[in-house]
């Protein structure tokens, strides 16, 4: 019993000097194994994987992290993407043309602090946020000229006298950008011994020379808008003269001290400002008189008045361009200083005229959807179908023209009607306020035209038998 063979594939007992295994076909060796033999080597098959299985296991196990070295890779991953997004936020922030929008409206605005962003051309001006303050209410008032220089620093460093530099970094990593201004030291020069010179009220001290020509060098300025006073005596008197200027070289600035007779005429109870000054007011009749007033070369006058709580403010007059002469007297040295947008009391009066006889929509802003060219409109459609009307004709007087804001101004006046009947005639007079006229167009093209023809009432009514 212990010499059967068995098949050493699938165990089958197979006869002495068979080649293949009846049952599973496997090809058999010269020298088969009997039972024991077989089971002894499938014994040992079967633990030989479990043992290598051991041992890979075994090479295969680490050794867990530690939780130090754990949080301080998360802590490095934060931080790595903490500061990628803070970089991309500074990069974008910080980016030129957004400096430069920022300096801009910082150069247009005052109150606001512009000395972080400007560095000197001389290294003995000091930047100040004081001593930058002409320069903003230069480009407070020229804001233009400011929206220029920013979009011109857009594609390049330079503009005029200004230069945009490179001047330290935000936060170590950005570039910082700032203008870079020159200083000026423009000569004073004035015809009075014992003058002092004030620069926006900060005194500067007496001045040097003789006869009639005395001068002083001012301290380094920023380019901007100044305000320069003289004061000086002259036989016992107090003599003064101011004016603004601006100051972008060293061009001397004349600031000769001489007295003249003039008046202002303009709308009663507004205020006068000479060289940005306020000076009194005029009276009810709109008129003031100066006497022996100090005045300068460049010396501007112009008037504000209130209309509906808004400020308006005059065309400023320069006194140079007056040809008065000094010893003229107050009446013949009459200063009328103009309104933007102001019609004149004939234009004022042909347009109503024409108007209110035969209405055309072009003479009206916003044309035939104009509510007052709708009512003439329907008015003298009315008249002329009127079969107790004969015949009609109205005539214009203006009253008063005063500036209104936004180039307009408001009119007062009075229609009077002459309506013929068969039997009598009948006039009719209506005041209008409130009136309101505009002009449109440049100044080169310019054109009025009625916004609103105001309301009216009827002030007489008449009538007489032919």
């Amino acid at each position: 019993m212990n010499d059967k063979k068995f098949c050493p594939n699938c165990g089958k007992e197979v006869k002495p000097n068979a080649e293949f295994c009846p049952n599973c076909g496997q090809k058999l060796p010269q020298t088969l194994h009997s039972r024991k033999e077989y089971r002894s080597q499938q014994k040992n098959t079967a633990a030989q994987p479990v043992v290598n299985q051991l041992q890979a296991t075994a090479s295969s196990v680490h050794h867990p992290m530690k939780k130090r070295n754990k949080v301080l890779l998360i802590c490095l991953g934060v931080l790595i993407v903490a500061f990628a997004a803070f970089y991309a936020w500074g990069s974008n922030h910080y980016q030129r043309n957004n400096q430069i929008n920022q300096i801009a409206a910082s150069l247009k605005n005052p109150h606001s602090d512009l000395s972080q962003f400007v560095v000197s051309e001389n290294p003995n001006a000091r930047v100040t946020t004081a001593a930058l303050k002409p320069t903003q209410e230069y480009y407070a008032e020229h804001y233009v000229e400011a929206d220029k220089m920013a979009d011109a620093f857009k594609y390049g460093n330079e503009y005029e006298n200004v230069s945009l530099v490179q001047s330290g970094r935000y936060l170590l990593l950005f570039p910082k950008y700032c203008l870079q201004l020159k200083t000026y030291t423009p000569q004073i020069r004035t015809n009075h011994a014992n003058s002092t010179i004030y620069v926006n009220n900060k005194k500067f001290g007496g001045v040097d020379g003789s006869g009639e020509d005395y001068y002083k060098k001012i301290a380094p300025l920023f380019p901007g808008k100044y305000h320069i006073e003289v004061k000086s005596v002259a036989s016992g008197h107090q003599l003064s003269a101011d004016k603004s200027t601006t100051i972008f070289s060293n061009k001397e600035i004349n600031m000769n001290i001489k007295t003249v007779n003039f008046m202002i005429k303009s709308i009663p109870s507004a205020t006068i400002y000479i060289n940005d000054k306020k000076v009194g007011n005029l009276d009810k009749r709109g008129t003031k008189v100066f006497k022996d007033y100090p005045v300068t070369d460049d010396m501007k006058i112009y008037v504000v008045t209130k209309v509906d709580g808004k400020s308006i403010k005059s065309e400023s007059v320069d006194y140079d361009d007056m040809g008065f002469e000094d010893d003229d007297d107050s009446s013949s040295n009459v200063i009328k200083p103009e309104w933007p947008g102001l019609i004149s009391k004939d234009d004022a009066e042909e347009l109503l005229e024409k108007d209110f006889t035969s209405p055309e929509e072009d003479d009206f802003v916003g044309g035939a959807e104009n509510k007052g060219y709708q009512e003439l409109h329907s008015q003298d459609s009315g008249f002329d179908n009127d079969d107790d009307i004969n015949d009609y004709n109205m005539e214009c007087s203006v009253v008063s023209i005063t500036p209104a804001p936004n180039n307009c101004s408001s009119v007062t006046y009075k229609i009077t009607y002459t309506f013929e009947h068969d039997d009598f005639e009948h006039k009719q007079v209506m005041l209008y306020t409130g009136g309101l006229f505009k002009q449109t167009g440049d100044s080169d093209d310019s054109s009025q035209k009625i916004k609103s023809i105001g309301n009216g009432k009827i002030i007489s009514d008449k009538k007489y038998d032919n």
